[in-house]
């Protein structure tokens, strides 16, 4: 039976495996990531700089890590307390389907985990005088996303994306990123 098994299950998949035009490739790219952290009044919205690294294992599928690092913080302020979130680390491991890489504009999905560590502090001032408090806090939960790649050439791409980093502890993290990729 596997004698008459492997050669169907080849013949099946010789039409992707000899495609001439596709040739598995890894990749590199950075972005800019502008992130929102959702609260009960307005938004907090500090940036990082973030690195991808993947392998394109057919035209339409790739798995992909993500490393990056904050840029700025951002604050609230409002009856005498002050809230920052200042961004420290982003890892990410993406499962990443799309339409075929080599059209002009490739729209894809992103399925897979990331972890977000930020620093929080607050500070309440009152006419008796005004406690800080800093903690960290880790978000690290199942993330998912949508975006396009617009190839400048075979080997060289733009993207913008939306990625949401859904935590069940209510620290949701949404970041729309734009960026450059290159293909080896």
């Amino acid at each position: 039976m596997k004698r008459i098994l492997l050669p169907a299950l080849l013949a099946l998949h010789a039409p992707v495996l000899a495609d001439p035009v596709y040739q598995q490739d890894g990749y590199f790219g950075i972005q800019y990531n502008m992130l929102t952290q959702e609260t009960d009044g307005d938004d907090l919205e500090p940036s990082a700089f973030q690195t991808r690294f993947g392998v394109q294992f057919n035209p339409y599928v790739a798995v992909e890590g993500r490393l990056g690092y904050g840029l700025s913080d951002d604050d609230l302020s409002g009856g005498g307390a002050t809230l920052t979130l200042d961004p420290e680390w982003l890892v990410g491991a993406y499962l990443k389907v799309g339409v075929d890489k080599s059209l002009p504009v490739a729209p894809y999905v992103l399925l897979g985990h990331s972890t977000a560590t930020a620093e929080v502090t607050s500070e309440v001032s009152t006419l008796l005088g005004s406690a800080k408090s800093r903690e960290e806090r880790t978000a690290s939960d199942p993330s998912y996303g949508a975006g396009v790649e617009v190839n400048l050439s075979d080997s060289a791409a733009l993207n913008a994306e939306w990625v949401l980093l859904d935590d069940d502890d209510g620290f949701d993290l949404s970041t729309i990123n734009v960026g450059f990729l290159h293909r080896f």
